[in-house]
């Protein structure tokens, strides 16, 4: 099945360049500090902020600035099939991933001797995760008043033979090398850099 027609369309009727539809909400818990829901087509994230709170762990603890650390999760079936457990080695690495993009984009010096805890669950995935769960992140961020150096915003992008896709889905990055970048848009600051090789995607 072709990626592209020859109309230049792909499969969901958007040209190369085109987003998925995004929807998303803020506030969707009391619990946490903030929380928020987003949908980059049929990828589905929740991201929730606790903190900034005291740092649990004395070892981790930084007198001069704050302890960001982030959980990464996925439901059972987020891909259409069940998988065995919510998290694995490929989670555990995109959780140190997010926390490395914003190690860089809060304003650590604000909260000295203090921890900020980002939890993030894919409840549904078809392309683009890394950069949902970025963009969920920080629009719960901000919804818990977390002061910001600048917000963060993440895309993934592929190539189709000669062609340069945008915001792919499951299907467009199949057998492509996918790269998910995630910027500072006011400081033109990129901050994460992703390669993916996708043979046999299980996540992404």
């Amino acid at each position: 099945m072709e990626v592209i027609s020859p109309e230049g369309l792909r499969q969901d009727g958007r040209k190369t360049t085109c987003l998925r539809q995004i929807n998303c909400r803020l506030g969707l818990y009391e619990r946490p500090n903030g929380s928020a829901y987003i949908e980059m087509g049929n990828t589905k994230v929740l991201a929730a902020v606790y903190g900034p709170r005291e740092v649990r762990s004395v070892s981790k603890q930084q007198l001069d600035e704050v302890v960001i650390q982030c959980e990464l999760s996925r439901i059972a079936a987020s891909q259409g099939e069940r998988v065995r457990r919510p998290r694995d080695q490929r989670t555990r690495a995109m959780s140190q991933q997010i926390a490395g993009v914003f190690q860089a984009a809060i304003r650590k010096s604000k909260y000295p001797g203090s921890q900020i805890d980002i939890f993030v669950q894919v409840l549904q995935a078809d392309g683009g995760v890394m950069a949902a769960c970025i963009n969920a992140s920080t629009l719960a961020l901000i919804h818990a008043g977390v002061e910001l150096v600048d917000y963060v915003v993440a895309c993934t992008g592929s190539i189709n033979k000669d062609d340069s896709l945008m915001d792919t889905t499951n299907i467009e990055g199949l057998r492509n090398v996918e790269l998910t970048v995630g910027i500072l848009p006011n400081k033109i600051n990129i901050k994460q850099l992703i390669f993916c090789k996708l043979m046999h995607p299980e996540f992404f």
